[in-house]
């Protein structure tokens, strides 16, 4: 028999960027040789041999990492929102997000007998901290969002009319509609007592607040006053049992500023309006010369001839006087692995073509000064290369 030195909690919805390390061994009487783990599909496939003990130990993270990041991180979502068609607002974003793999122990022995047990475990593309653990599990309705300092069950973000933003959330629990295939996600603003219930696809999916326009929105069919609105999320599991978020969303009206999405570290996208004080410094370098003196001095131009230059701009943006919420929201940006800049037009329909890839050449950031309540940050983007003319 394979006994896991720690169970192996098949229920249990997994970091992929995490260590998820097992340790087994066996009750046979025959002496373990080697044991192959693979997955349904053999992308995963990996030979162990026991130590002096009979122990085999393995961690998947190498190999999850690897399989569940189909996408290098890059979004592609092109939203389609139709007025008062609720299915416009909702969309599949499980590949990239979410794997979840038949995973088979097999053990073979010195007398050439065989062994074999079977989980099937799931992956999410996110991370977590030792100094902040949570535990998820498969028919969890989460929101792939920072949490609320303190908190398991409640969410904080903010969204700025005028720019495109959207909600992101994982549920593989709830119902499955025979007729149509979707499951349902009941919000209910407590603000105005409105609610609606939304089809959805997937086991992760976003749920598209504005694609730009404000024409043109989730208000259309769930309503949000000006300021803090109280959204319950709610689910219900197989068992019919009730899974429940708490979201506080923030509307704000427009305002200019440089606006920025990123990769977060539960495997959904963050997004931040910063202050319209942000500066741009542009750097040049000579890419070279090359030798041109063979005319005469009257017949000279020029004795060289100039290769072209490398031309770069860097970004300063400055996010100021941010509570513990926002901080919480605007923080993810040091340790994301893709960063957006946006470059579309307030009020109009964007995609993903109006966004570019920038990165962070901020290194370090104080996150809390005991001095100080609220928060100030400052960041360097570096924007793409330039274009330049050159021989």
């Amino acid at each position: 028999m394979i006994n896991f030195l720690q169970p192996i909690e098949a229920n249990k919805l997994r970091m992929a960027y995490n260590n998820d390390i097992i340790r087994f061994q066996t009750s046979s009487n025959a002496n373990p040789i080697s044991c192959n783990i693979h997955d349904s599909f053999n992308t995963i496939n990996a030979t162990l041999y026991p130590n002096p003990e009979g122990e085999f130990y393995f961690n998947f993270r190498p190999y999850v990492s690897a399989l569940i990041n189909t996408q290098n991180f890059d979004d592609t979502m092109e939203p389609n929102i139709q007025g008062g068609d609720a299915n416009s607002y909702v969309y599949n974003f499980t590949n990239g997000t979410y794997t979840q793999r038949n995973i088979t122990f097999t053990v073979t022995y010195d007398d050439t007998t065989t062994e074999s047990i079977s989980y099937l475990l799931s992956w999410l593309a996110g991370v977590q901290q030792p100094t902040n653990i949570n535990k998820f599990y498969t028919d969890d309705l989460l929101l792939l969002s920072p949490y609320k300092n303190d908190s398991a069950n409640s969410h904080y973000l903010k969204y700025w009319q005028g720019y495109p933003f959207d909600i992101p959330f994982y549920n593989t629990s709830s119902h499955v509609n025979p007729l149509t295939g979707t499951r349902s996600l009941l919000i209910t603003n407590e603000t105005n007592l409105l609610s609606y219930n939304f089809s959805t696809i997937g086991s992760c999916y976003r749920l598209v607040i504005s694609d730009g326009r404000t024409n043109v929105t989730l208000e259309d069919l769930l309503p949000l006053a000006e300021g803090y609105n109280e959204l319950v999320c709610l689910t219900s599991t197989l068992t019919f049992v009730t899974k429940t978020k708490y979201l506080t969303l923030e509307k704000a009206p427009y305002t200019c500023g440089v606006y920025l999405k990123w990769l977060n570290a539960m495997g959904g996208y963050s997004y931040w309006l910063f202050e319209n004080t942000y500066s741009i410094d542009r750097k040049t370098k000579h890419m070279g010369e090359i030798d041109r003196d063979n005319s005469n001095l009257e017949d000279t131009f020029a004795r060289v001839a100039t290769l072209g230059k490398e031309s770069q701009d860097t970004i300063r943006v400055i996010a100021e006087l941010l509570n513990e919420d926002e901080r919480g929201i605007v923080e993810g940006i040091l340790d994301s692995p893709k960063i957006y800049l946006f470059t579309g037009k307030p009020y109009a329909q964007n995609s993903h073509r109006d966004w570019i890839e920038v990165s962070l050449k901020t290194s370090s950031a104080r996150l809390k000064n005991p001095r100080q309540p609220l928060t100030n940050f400052t960041f360097d983007l570096e924007l793409p290369e330039r274009y330049t003319q050159t021989l």
